[in-house]
């Protein structure tokens, strides 16, 4: 067990053979939207062939879903493929199986003279091969565009079976699922407190208390609790801090509490329901949904509760506000046309847009760690599911097949 747990964790290694890790794209990107991108089918050099998982699917899976690239697939080296597609650079690669291991070698090389640019090495359990291909498709997305990925990022939500609702966490594509709540009947509103902790409401006492717990061990404890109510919890790493909602004053207001459970605060002081709090990427700021006016709209204020202002106006049911990494725009769920939607605006109330209109109801958004995309739940195919669009609206794509994944929440890179 423990030689299976050492080669679970012991996931790549890598090296670049050129000098640089970054390559100049302006001699093989032209003036296109999206960066033309060639993908080989990678040579096997010795054991089986891979059957399943296989790396450069998974890479160009990656790289076409960012929308920053077009990638063109290929079982072998295709100039005239290329030139067709005005492609200047391609990935093509070979893998080794031994057993339970692999290691890879991919490529990035030039189209029309197939020199090679950079090489990377992978090596760890052939069950790794979806994570080797993730970590290579966020090293591409550096060399090429110097930014960050995405790729090996993950989502964590809630599903439901009856009565009984779970946590469950998975790559950002949909794939490995896996359970990590075990007790009490009903777990919702996780989020991520850091890269391997999670936060979120259970009823596991009977009523609605404030967990944390490890990704990795599944191991959990309580964090926040009282006789009322407590929920929502949202996190900022910048502040180490956590927002939740509670009724320990006679409504749902917005308190706010170190990491620890500790040094609580009051935000809040209205006869009505505040609750769904979400922090500004620097922490400086909430918000938060709020029927104060009557009617659920989007508020935000200052951290330590001053400043309130209300943000949405339009409509007469906003709910669940997720900020972007970037701190321009807000996204949430309004009710429009016997309808929910995911609508995003600006922080100061400008540029309210509509991101959903596919049919069913739209609602949960979170957004990815780069703030390409926004992960949602939609009904739109008669049960509750998961899926991924940019803020333009455009590149769906449905990331769970269960029919009951519900509050999903998108980690930081």
């Amino acid at each position: 067990m423990k030689k299976v747990f050492f080669a679970l964790l012991h996931v790549t290694v890598w090296f670049c053979t050129v000098h640089a890790d970054r390559i100049n794209l302006e001699a093989y990107a032209g003036s296109f939207d999206s960066i033309p991108l060639g993908m080989v089918a990678f040579r096997p050099t010795g054991g089986p062939a891979l059957k399943e998982n296989l790396p450069w699917e998974i890479i160009a899976d990656d790289l076409d879903f960012s929308g920053r690239f077009c990638v063109t697939r290929s079982t072998k080296i295709d100039s005239s493929l290329f030139r067709t597609n005005n492609i200047g650079l391609f990935i093509d690669g070979e893998y080794t199986v031994n057993g339970d291991n692999v290691s890879l070698e991919c490529y990035i090389r030039e189209a029309t003279t197939l020199k090679l640019l950079a090489g990377k090495n992978f090596s760890g359990d052939v069950r790794q091969v979806r994570s080797m291909a993730h970590r290579y498709a966020n090293q591409v997305f550096d060399m090429l565009l110097g930014e960050q990925g995405f790729f090996e990022s993950k989502i964590v939500y809630v599903t439901d079976k009856g009565s009984s609702k779970h946590l469950y966490i998975m790559d950002y594509d949909g794939y490995f699922p896996k359970k990590i709540t075990s007790q009490g009947e009903v777990n919702i509103f996780p989020a991520f407190l850091d890269s391997s902790t999670i936060i979120w409401t259970s009823f596991l006492r009977g009523k609605p208390d404030i967990y944390t717990g490890s990704i990795s061990t599944g191991a959990s404890s309580i964090l926040i609790f009282s006789r009322y109510v407590q929920t929502s919890p949202a996190a900022t790493m910048v502040l180490d801090k956590i927002a939740y909602a509670s009724s320990k004053n006679g409504n749902l207001d917005i308190y706010t509490c170190d990491r620890g459970g500790k040094n609580h605060k009051q935000l809040t002081f209205n006869r009505s329901i505040d609750t769904s709090p979400c922090w500004s990427p620097n922490g400086y700021q909430i918000a938060f949904t709020s029927d104060r006016t009557g009617t659920p709209q989007v508020y935000i204020m200052d951290g330590d509760g001053a400043n309130t202002r209300r943000l949405t106006y339009e409509g007469s049911y906003y709910d669940s506000p997720a900020w972007s990494p970037k701190g321009d725009k807000i996204a949430f769920s309004s009710l429009r046309e016997y309808k929910f939607d995911v609508w995003a605006v600006n922080p100061d109330g400008s540029s309210l847009t509509r991101i959903t209109s596919m049919p069913g109801n739209n609602e949960y958004p979170t957004w990815s760690p780069d703030g390409s995309h926004i992960a949602f739940v939609s009904t739109r195919g008669g049960k509750s599911d998961i899926y991924c669009i940019r803020p333009d609206g455009t590149g769906l794509k449905q990331i769970t097949k269960s029919g009951n994944a519900k509050m999903p929440d998108w980690s930081k890179f």
